[in-house]
């Protein structure tokens, strides 16, 4: 019985996967705009209804990396040494978001060129990732006040969050040569936590 969840949560990454991998053969064959959900979810094997349990829209799947990297970036307040306050913290989240971004293995994949074609139709962010930032965020927020409860300048604190998120997530569906998507992507998330630290 307790090895049931652990059962559940395989399978339910394996189905995502499946339809990721679905996905990302039929955008690069077809299109974005010429694949339905009914299309990915016939090529992964599973019902329309089971694409919908992993990703709200069709164009989700081209950021299906993202949920790692707010793990990856949770688990990075881990090495954050014990006296260290929550500015600390927010540094580390940041610089492991940063690092990830960075990261050839870690989002820069053959969907890349996809995201840059949805960005510039979107003319801006599209709005599933705008939700998806904002879910990410909460759950950051979340984990540095279960690791740093009730710091003093909270509101400062989560507003850098916030910043250097968003700031990084425009960097990088706004470049498109990933060489140069790292270095603005740094140089953004920068600028935007140099407000919020002691002059």
């Amino acid at each position: 019985m307790t090895k049931e969840p652990g059962i559940r949560e395989r399978k339910r990454a394996e189905t995502r996967r499946a339809l990721v991998g679905a996905a990302t053969e039929l955008f690069l064959d077809r299109g974005v705009a010429a694949t339905s959900v009914e299309d990915i979810a016939a090529r992964a094997g599973v019902a329309r209804r089971t694409f919908f349990l992993h990703f709200p829209a069709k164009e989700d799947v081209l950021f299906h990396y993202l949920e790692g990297h707010v793990r990856r970036a949770v688990r990075a307040l881990d090495d954050v040494p014990d006296g260290a306050d929550a500015a600390q913290g927010v540094d580390a989240v940041l610089a492991t978001l940063v690092d990830l971004f960075d990261d050839p293995e870690a989002g820069t994949d053959e969907l890349a060129d996809l995201r840059a074609e949805l960005v510039t139709a979107s003319r801006g962010l599209p709005a599933s990732l705008v939700v998806r930032l904002q879910r990410a965020q909460t759950e950051l927020v979340d984990a540095l006040r279960e690791r740093f409860p009730d710091p003093a300048g909270w509101p400062t604190l989560s507003a850098h969050l916030g910043a250097g998120m968003g700031a990084a997530a425009a960097a990088a569906v706004a470049v498109d040569r990933p060489g140069d998507r790292a270095r603005a992507i740094r140089d953004a998330v920068d600028r935007a936590g140099a407000g919020f630290r002691p002059a």
